[in-house]
């Protein structure tokens, strides 16, 4: 029993991590675009989120049999820039979330061992402005006290 609780904080923690930043050459842009990034979101009552949005996305299943869970509802970004008239990009939000890979088939037991992994997921879409120049990397900003020089 103490092994599941161990289990379901590890789970819990994971799932409070911090939304990872990940950068512009990271990300592949879909090819090709919906004819849908084309047009102007619709903000009247009865409007869906996904006409509001200036970055819409699909969710596409991740399957991994060798995973638990086996299957992972993940966004894919449609369009690679916001819609409307804002100039901005379409960049995905990543998350780490918390998963048990299957790594090998006890001959004694007959079960399976998994070990404990953190998997990045495409969680949404949202935009952003593109940069006026290259951003420096956030190494040269701290200090020893962990300060960032602004």
């Amino acid at each position: 029993m103490m092994t599941n609780w161990k289990l379901f904080r590890w789970f819990t923690e994971t799932s409070e991590s911090e939304i990872l930043e990940i950068g512009d050459e990271d990300w592949n842009p879909p090819i090709p675009e919906s004819s849908f990034c084309n047009t102007e979101p619709v903000t009247d009552i009865n409007s869906t989120t996904m006409q509001r949005s200036l970055c819409p996305w699909q969710w596409k299943l991740n399957h991994d049999e060798n995973r638990e869970p086996k299957i992972i509802s993940e966004a894919h970004c449609l369009c690679r820039h916001s819609r409307g008239s804002s100039g901005s990009f379409c960049m995905p939000i990543k998350r780490q979330i918390a998963v048990l890979k299957r790594i090998r088939c006890n001959p004694t037991t007959g079960y399976y061992e998994y070990s404990r992994a953190l998997q990045t997921i495409t969680v949404g879409c949202h935009s952003v402005l593109p940069r006026s120049q290259k951003a420096s990397s956030l190494t040269k900003l701290y200090r020893k006290t962990n300060i960032i020089e602004i």
